[in-house]
């Protein structure tokens, strides 16, 4: 990061901010806390004699050749929250992933195949696809079967341009990031599973799904794309009807609904199974651009205007894996209260409460559950 990179971010003249790290005997301390908080630093690490390892660099899948970035500050903290709460899943967790499937597969076909039976691994079955409310409701639930199967689903807000989610891949504790800033709850499903593909690569890194610059990614997306609307589920999804050749954007909301994922991903997907002609994706987003934009990168809240529970908020965010390693944890006093929150930043007086409402959820329960974002 440049001089002049950093006077942006903190907003300040780039020859004051030279003259103030020049200044001796070092810097005023309130220039120091500045950037310490921009960059997600503590205030220490300026006076060490040796650079000490620093967190929340991850290779940017965005690029051609995937590398570390410069990220935003809160890019940097969602990354800092999850390998904590990584390496404290390994520190002192009893129970671990279930001998996740690796993506190996390369060439097209092999992709489908094995994105089918990674599917039937994570027991999302066409009944829950077709049963569930909508978009939301089958997110939450494919989030919940992922994490049944040991791998935490965290959620944050940080800015769109720094990706649409990451992961940090490990064999026994792996974690997936999901963007919330913008993203419906039908893109962040695609954004979901398209880091799945990353985890099951053993993979840690940034992306967005419709940035596609290098092989990784495209074999990410078509994971995602056969995994959410496998061929062989297509009809029964669409009840037999037969879409438009030629779809316009009414023809592609129609077929998002009935598939309960993103508009983008199902004229995406639609195109490459052959129901849709070749181009309809480059000519459905000419026409949504005139029309004010992709549908899938704005969703308004509702509800009465009250703030949301608690324990459902902290469930979106923190999601069912971590209540179920956690909780059992701080019942036994292997971790307390006050260092779950110096370590996860889930504050004492809402732990309980989370933990139980994760717990009490049932099957039923997840067909329509609405989980608001803080």
């Amino acid at each position: 990061m440049s001089i002049g990179d950093l006077s942006e971010r903190l907003q300040m003249d780039v020859v004051e901010l030279r003259s103030e790290i020049e200044r001796e005997p070092e810097p005023r301390l309130g220039v120091i806390r500045k950037i310490a908080r921009e960059l997600s630093l503590p205030k220490f690490a300026f006076f060490m004699s040796q650079v000490p390892e620093l967190n929340g660099a991850l290779p940017d899948f965005r690029s051609n050749q995937p590398d570390e970035t410069q990220k935003s500050r809160q890019t940097v903290e969602a990354i800092q929250l999850a390998q904590t709460v990584q390496r404290t899943a390994i520190a002192l967790a009893s129970e671990s992933a279930n001998r996740l499937p690796q993506f190996t597969a390369s060439t097209v076909p092999d992709i489908e195949d094995f994105a089918f039976t990674a599917r039937k691994f994570f027991g999302i079955t066409i009944e829950d696809q077709r049963d569930a409310r909508d978009a939301k409701a089958f997110y939450t639930l494919c989030r919940k079967k992922l994490e049944d199967k040991g791998i935490y689903v965290l959620q944050a807000s940080f800015p769109a341009e720094d990706g649409s989610g990451f992961c940090l891949a490990h064999p026994e504790h792996p974690v997936i990031v999901v963007n919330t800033k913008n993203q419906t709850r039908a893109r962040r499903l695609f954004t979901l599973l398209h880091e799945l593909a990353h985890v099951l690569m053993g993979k840690s890194g940034i992306s967005d799904p419709f940035i596609r610059k290098n092989g990784v990614e495209r074999r990410c997306n078509r994971f995602a794309g056969a995994f959410l609307a496998p061929r062989a589920f297509i009809r029964s999804l669409l009840k037999d009807i037969t879409p438009a050749k030629h779809p316009d954007p009414e023809d592609v909301a129609w077929v998002s609904r009935r598939l309960k994922i993103s508009q983008e991903a199902s004229v995406l997907r639609l195109e490459q199974l052959g129901f849709f002609e070749e181009g309809s994706h480059s000519s459905w987003l000419s026409i949504v651009k005139s029309r004010g934009g992709n549908p899938d990168y704005s969703e308004r809240g509702g509800g009465s205007g009250q703030p949301p529970p608690q324990e459902k908020t902290k469930l979106a965010k923190y999601g069912f894996r971590f209540a179920r390693v956690f909780s059992p944890l701080l019942a036994k006093g292997e971790i307390d209260p006050i260092n779950l929150y110096r370590a996860t930043g889930l504050k004492p007086a809402y732990q309980n409460a989370y933990f139980h409402y994760a717990k009490s959820l049932t099957a039923d329960d997840l067909r329509d559950l609405d989980l608001d974002d803080e």
